[in-house]
């Protein structure tokens, strides 16, 4: 009976080790596609899919320090800014985070382009987003910008 019980907790450890790796590849997998949606909808200057990427409740800290708070309002600041400029951005994912629960995402980013002025714009960030998963999506629940 205790060889039974034995053998029964290593195939749950075993088999527990074989599962864990493969849902965070998984993660990787959606969380990689996740930035790359957010670098289409950024680009087509699609402020309503972005505004979908992130949770009704959610926080966006500027690169200058400013505060957004709530979906509506982050993408309404998209909106704005699409308006006074002809840009485009390159995200890079470097780095996925799980930890109690919590996933944290992070990289870099590239915007290039010219504002309504002409001005040439050409700024490099990194970003620390905390994403969770709602309704089988993944959503920024609250994103952190910085100058590089």
């Amino acid at each position: 009976m205790k060889k039974m019980i034995k053998y029964s907790l290593l195939t749950v450890i075993a088999i527990s080790a074989f599962i864990n790796p493969l849902s965070a590849q998984d993660a990787n997998k959606e969380l990689t596609a996740f930035v790359k949606g957010f670098e289409t909808a950024y680009n087509n200057k699609d402020d309503k899919a972005l505004t979908a990427m992130y949770t009704k409740d959610a926080t966006r800290t500027t690169m200058e320090g400013k505060t957004v708070e709530g979906n509506k309002a982050i993408g309404a600041s998209f909106a704005d800014y699409f308006k006074n400029n002809s840009v485009t951005i390159v995200i890079k994912l470097d780095k996925v985070t799980e930890n109690e629960g919590v996933t944290v995402i992070s990289g870099t980013f590239h915007v290039t382009g010219t504002s309504l002025k002409g001005e040439k714009i050409d700024r490099m960030g990194g970003y620390t987003n905390t994403v969770i998963k709602e309704k089988g999506h993944w959503k920024i629940s609250k994103s952190v910008l910085v100058a590089l």
